[in-house]
C-alpha cells in the first residue's frame, strides 16, 4: 500500500474569502489530494444558481490545469444541501451530503437532509467524507469503514467553544475504525460563530500526525504502514449485525412510549399511512423521501379488515403480518402500527406527529388529519410520486397476462 500526500487548506469561509483563498492557495500546492473545509467554495449564504455554477466552472478549470484532485465543501442552492464536492481533472462529483443539518445555522437557512456518501477511490486508497455535525453520529463513519475506507476526511466549520469535542470525536473515529482521520476545519468568523481552525490529522491509533493554526495551507505525508500495523492487531471495522426488523412493528401503546422517549431528545415524528399491499419502487421512494422530513418515520398500516372495507373483498393480496414484515425491512421505516379503521384519524390524534405526509395527488383539504396536525403546530407535506405505478395497476397487468 503506497503512502499518500494530503494537503489541507485551513481558510476563512465567510463569502467570498473561502473562494478567493481557494483560487490563491490551491495552485501552489503539490499533493495527491487537496482538501478544504465545509462551505469553503460558496460561503455561508445561498448563492444564486448562476453564481454557484460560475464558481463550479472556475474551480473545475483550476483543477483541470493543475491536475491535482480537490475536495471542498459547498452549499448547493438548488436544495439547499450542504455537500462535499470532489473535483478531478475530468469531472466534478458529489461524494457526500450532510445527513444531519446543524440545528442552528443549517436549519436557519433551510438546509435539507442529505445522503451520506460512499468511499471514492484515489491513488489506490478508499477515502470517505463526513461533513461537520455528522461527526457526532458514529454510524456514518462505521458504514464508511465497513466498506473498506482507509482515510476519513471531515470537512467542518466547528466553533471554537466546542473545539475539544471536535478533537475528541476525531480521535474516537480513528481508533474505533482503525483508519486515518483528518478534520479540516474552517477558521475565522461566520454567521455569528467564532471558528477555531485547529485542523487535525490522526493515524489509525489516534496519534496526532499534524495540527494547523490560523489561515494556512500545509502538506502532510500519510505513512500507510501505520494502517497495516493497526489492522494486524485489531479486528478491522465491520458493521454490527442488523437488528431484528420485526421489532419495528408495535402496538399503539408501545409506540407512544417509544415516540415519547425520542421526543424528549428533540426528535420530530413523521407519519404516513397506506395499505402497501404489493410493495413497489414508488412506495420505496415515497417512504425514503418521507423519512428525510424528520427524525423518525411511523407508518400506519391498514389491517386486512381495513383494506377490505376500502378496496373490496379480494384485497389485500398479502395479509397484514406479511405486509408489515416487508415494510419493516426498509431502512427508511422506523416503526409500523396496524389500524382497523378506514382512516388513520384515531392514530394521528393519538400520536400527534410533527409532520404528516401524503402523496401529492391528494389535495391538502382531503388529507385525513391535516387540520389536526396543523392545529398543534405541525406541518403537512405532499410528496410528488416518482413512479407512475400502483398496486392496482400491477394486479391488473397480472390478471391480463393470466387471461391471455
Amino acid at each position: 500500500m503506497r503512502d499518500m500526500r494530503l494537503a489541507i487548506i485551513q481558510t476563512e469561509i465567510k463569502d467570498p474569502l473561502g473562494f478567493e483563498n481557494l483560487k490563491r492557495w490551491y495552485p501552489r500546492l503539490t499533493a495527491d489530494l487537496v482538501v478544504a473545509p465545509e462551505l469553503a467554495l460558496t460561503g455561508e449564504k445561498l448563492l444564486s444558481e448562476e453564481e454557484w455554477l460560475k464558481r463550479i466552472r472556475c474551480v473545475q478549470d483550476l483543477v483541470s490545469k493543475k491536475g491535482i484532485p480537490l475536495l471542498v465543501g459547498a452549499l448547493d442552492p438548488r436544495g439547499p444541501i450542504n455537500q462535499a464536492l470532489l473535483f478531478t481533472p475530468q469531472k466534478m462529483e458529489v461524494v457526500a451530503e450532510k445527513n444531519n443539518p446543524f440545528p442552528g445555522f443549517d436549519t436557519k437557512i433551510g438546509v435539507k437532509t442529505g445522503t451520506p456518501g460512499y468511499p471514492f477511490r484515489l491513488k489506490g486508497h478508499r477515502i470517505g467524507v463526513v461533513i461537520c455535525f455528522d461527526l457526532r453520529f458514529p454510524e456514518i463513519t462505521r458504514r464508511l469503514a465497513a466498506r473498506g475506507t482507509e482515510i476519513i476526511l471531515v470537512l467542518a466549520a466547528w466553533p471554537k467553544e466546542r473545539i475539544k469535542h471536535f478533537h475528541t470525536l476525531l480521535a474516537a473515529r480513528a481508533i474505533e475504525n482503525q483508519v486515518f482521520v483528518c478534520g479540516v476545519n474552517a477558521w475565522g468568523q461566520v454567521a455569528g460563530f467564532d471558528l477555531a481552525g485547529e485542523s487535525l490529522l490522526l493515524d489509525p491509533w489516534g496519534r496526532e500526525i499534524g495540527k494547523l493554526s490560523g489561515p494556512t495551507a500545509q502538506v502532510f505525508e500519510l505513512d500507510c504502514q501505520r494502517l497495516e500495523e493497526a489492522r494486524k492487531l485489531f479486528v478491522t471495522s465491520r458493521l454490527t449485525p442488523a437488528p431484528p426488523t420485526e421489532r419495528k412493528i408495535l402496538d399503539l401503546e408501545k409506540l407512544l412510549e417509544e415516540s415519547e422517549a425520542r421526543r424528549r431528545l428533540g426528535q420530530k415524528m413523521v407519519f404516513t399511512n397506506g395499505c402497501f399491499d404489493l410493495l413497489h419502487a414508488g412506495h420505496v421512494t415515497y417512504l425514503e423521501e418521507a423519512r428525510r422530513a424528520g427524525d423518525f418515520l411511523v407508518v400506519g398500516l391498514n389491517s386486512d379488515a381495513s383494506v377490505q372495507k376500502i378496496k373490496g373483498p379480494y384485497r389485500p393480496i398479502n395479509p397484514e403480518a406479511h405486509r408489515a414484515r416487508v415494510l419493516a425491512a426498509l431502512e427508511a421505516v422506523d416503526y409500523i402500527v396496524i389500524f382497523d379503521e378506514e382512516t388513520p384519524e384515531r392514530l394521528i390524534r393519538a400520536l400527534r406527529p410533527e409532520i404528516l405526509v401524503k402523496g401529492a395527488d391528494w389535495p391538502e383539504e382531503k388529507i385525513v388529519g391535516a387540520s389536526f396536525v396543523k392545529s398543534h403546530g405541525g406541518r403537512v407535506l405532499r410528496i410528488p410520486l416518482s413512479f407512475k405505478t400502483s398496486t392496482s395497476q400491477i394486479i391488473a397487468r397480472i390478471r391480463q397476462n393470466v387471461s391471455s
